[in-house]
């Protein structure tokens, strides 16, 4: 019989370099990449930047702890950002399917 693996969230809070160095926003599109990839496999659920763009947060689906870090470590600006994560009892969040076309 085969073990189920246990699939928990994450929550993730990254600081934001202030100022944000000139040179990171080269980055920035290979970020949006890796986003889209970890929310196109599942593995990102959530992902929200503050106003003052100081704090990022991001909602991951893993299975160990280990593998957040992986997946964190996919983002290409986490290695310029301090990050702290909490295992998370649960998460609701609203999926709306898009609008079906009649064409």
């Amino acid at each position: 019989m085969s073990e189920d693996k246990h699939i928990q969230h994450y929550m993730v809070e990254f600081s934001v370099p202030s100022p944000f160095p000139q040179q990171l926003y080269e980055i920035i599109p290979f970020q949006r990449v890796s986003v889209n990839d970890l929310f196109t496999g599942g593995k990102l659920i959530s992902y929200t930047l503050s106003m003052d763009m100081t704090r990022l947060w991001a909602v991951f689906v893993a299975s160990t702890e280990s593998e957040l870090i992986t997946l964190v470590d996919k983002l290409p600006l986490s290695q310029y950002m301090d990050y702290n994560y909490s295992e998370l009892r649960f998460h609701q969040s609203l999926k709306l399917l898009p609008a079906m076309s009649l064409n």
